[in-house]
């Protein structure tokens, strides 16, 4: 695995925490705004990586 994919793939670990966290901390509606960045991120890198490939 490249650098630039595991950093895309870290990042979209770190959004999926942070949802959790929020979820869990009762910001219900915050949670799931930040719940949906990990797949907008995934898609985001895969992009990037396939560019430069």
């Amino acid at each position: 695995m490249g650098t630039g994919k595991a950093v895309y793939i870290g990042a979209t670990l770190i959004s999926i925490l942070i949802s959790i966290s929020l979820y869990r901390s009762d910001r219900k509606n915050l949670a799931i705004f930040v719940g949906l960045w990990a797949p907008t991120i995934l898609n985001l890198g895969q992009t990037l990586v396939d560019d430069e490939s």
